[in-house]
């Protein structure tokens, strides 16, 4: 499980400093933070897959690769759409990371 200090809190989703970038299988926002840590916030909701196991199987993916992937000091912001269930992981950490290289 995720410390609580590297979460990003759920006032801090409705943002509008972030920077997006969109794909059919995600949205991908990013944004500075003042408390120099690396926070991650993941929204997979029950659109996405009624199954609470597979919105979390995301959920882990995605935070597994961001908080190795970003730097200190950021926010960041993951959106699953419904066509995620069209990826493989591995399809899914190439987006993922290309997505971010894009923000970068």
């Amino acid at each position: 499980m995720t410390q609580s200090q590297s979460r990003l809190p759920k006032e801090e989703f409705q943002s509008r400093l972030f920077r997006t970038t969109r794909t059919p299988f995600f949205s991908l926002k990013t944004k500075k933070n003042a408390v120099q840590k690396r926070r991650v916030g993941v929204v997979v909701g029950k659109t996405v897959n009624k199954s609470a196991v597979k919105r979390n199987f995301w959920r882990r993916q995605a935070k597994t690769i961001l908080t190795n992937l970003i730097a200190p000091g950021n926010d960041v912001l993951v959106i699953f759409f419904p066509k995620i269930n069209e990826l493989t992981k591995k399809e899914f950490r190439e987006a993922l990371m290309e997505a971010a290289a894009v923000l970068r």
